[in-house]
């Protein structure tokens, strides 16, 4: 006997029925006695049998927290053996802790044997399935996932307002979904994942995916010089769950409250200001996080002028001050001042490159750009040459008068020493002091290779001038 049931054959199920006719029959035909002792008994039997076979067919969900005296929990996720099924059903019935989780069986194994009965009879309510599949062929609205609506599958057909032996009807989910439940006049909340009973007048009107959605949409706004741009934008999100997070062995987490503000949210949005009814569109509360995403990235946008947005990053000391990681920034805050109070529970978002719709704008802004760099250029190169001359001709200037001032201090002292200062002498002083001057290394690198040799050549001739 393995945990699948794999070993229990189909014909095993038919036993319990014709005992229970065989034995009514035979207990009939005994009078009360036989009622008693025969009828009644199989009665019984075939009660529990058809118990264990809804049981069977309609699982009811893990009992975690089962309390289970001195006995350990098995593991998470493991698959347990019949034996510990048979410890965990008598420890269900027999510790007072589990009052609660016994009651909850009891009404599950209850609703299921009434869809046996009910479905045999042809009166049960309409079953459901909640289907995930991806759409490969058809991608209109850039959509490639169903929607809540689509992944709602009938599978068996019934009346939802019958009153006479019917009902329950049922929805299976995956541990990622649960499903909205209306009466038709009132929203009834969110059920499951799992298996979900629905009575009378409740229709599931969409499936919930409480995983992590994500959706990437295009963004286009103006910017504060009047410049239209276009973008990428993305957020992931989910349905809030109010800080929870996935265990293994249970469906995915989220809050009955949050699902209500999301569902309350939902808006109709008009295509076009005609308002016509063929141009109207549903947003469910997936669309939600695009819808406020574009309007706040558009206001973001606004606020920056073109050129602030295509600045160099580095003009900023912290990758963190470039305007693509403020704006990014802000669209979060923005949103987490948003989501919550949809019910919507915010786990990223971000932006892509930002270029302008007309592209011959930015080849007009580099331009724009090129001149204004140019003609910076150019103001600091003539800044630099005038400041270049200026000093240029200072140092000539200075070099002029140290000599003449030298010039002066040699005719004074050859005047001490009592010579007459001649023209010859003069002249000669002055080759010294500039042949002096041209033999330092500084004025050197600005000096002609044979300036040295024009000097010496020119003392050798005022000193021998036959």
């Amino acid at each position: 006997m393995e945990p699948n049931n794999k070993n229990i054959k189909a014909w095993s199920l038919y036993v319990p029925w014709v005992y229970f006719w065989f034995a009514g029959c035979v207990g009939w035909r005994s009078g009360w006695l036989g009622v008693l002792t025969i009828t009644v008994p199989a009665l019984l039997i075939a009660g529990g049998g058809l118990l264990f076979v809804a049981g069977f067919l309609i699982p009811s969900p893990p009992q975690d927290a089962l309390y289970r005296g001195k006995r350990s929990a098995p593991k998470p996720g493991g698959v347990p053996m019949l034996k510990d099924q048979i410890l965990d059903f008598l420890a269900m019935f027999r510790f007072r802790q589990n009052k609660a989780i016994r009651q909850e069986w009891i009404e599950h194994r209850r609703k299921a044997l009434r869809c046996l009965i009910t479905y045999t009879l042809g009166t049960n309510y309409p079953y459901y399935v909640v289907v995930d599949e991806k759409i490969m062929a058809r991608t209109e609205d850039n959509r490639t996932w169903l929607t809540g609506e689509e992944r709602l599958v009938k599978r068996a057909a019934g009346d939802t307002y019958g009153a006479f032996l019917s009902g329950p009807g049922l929805v299976l989910t995956g541990c990622d979904h649960a499903v909205a439940i209306s009466s038709g006049l009132r929203f009834k909340g969110p059920k499951g994942p799992g298996v979900v009973f629905t009575g009378m007048s409740d229709t599931p009107t969409q499936a919930i995916d409480l995983r992590v959605q994500l959706r990437a949409f295009p963004v286009t706004a103006m910017t504060k010089d009047g410049i239209e741009v276009k973008f990428f934008a993305f957020i992931p999100f989910q349905m809030g769950a109010g800080g929870q997070r996935p265990a293994l062995g249970r469906g995915y987490p989220y809050r009955a409250s949050d699902v209500f503000r999301a569902f309350q949210a939902q808006v109709i949005d008009h295509k076009n200001p005609s308002q016509e009814p063929d141009q109207l569109e549903a947003l469910k509360w997936y669309d939600l996080p695009q819808l406020a995403g574009e309007r706040i990235l558009q206001e973001i946008i606004s606020q920056y002028n073109f050129d602030d947005l295509y600045a160099p990053f580095e003009l900023f000391d912290n990758p963190g001050d470039d305007p693509r990681a403020r704006i990014a920034k802000e669209f979060r805050d923005e949103l987490d001042k948003v989501l919550p109070g949809w019910g919507i529970q915010r786990i990223g978002g971000g932006i892509g490159n930002i270029e302008p719709v007309n592209e011959q704008v930015l080849q007009k802004r580099i331009e724009a750009w090129q001149t204004e760099w140019v003609r910076q250029v150019m103001r600091k190169q003539a800044a630099g040459h005038h400041t270049r001359i200026q000093r240029v001709e200072r140092a000539r200037a200075q070099a002029q008068t140290d000599v003449i001032l030298e010039i002066g201090k040699r005719i004074a002292e050859l005047r001490r020493s009592g010579e007459a200062p001649t023209f010859d002498r003069i002249v000669a002083q002055f080759l010294d002091l500039i042949n002096q001057m041209a033999i330092r290394p500084m004025v050197q690198r600005y000096l002609p290779k044979d300036t040295r040799y024009i000097i010496r050549d020119a003392q050798r001739k005022t000193s021998n001038p036959a």
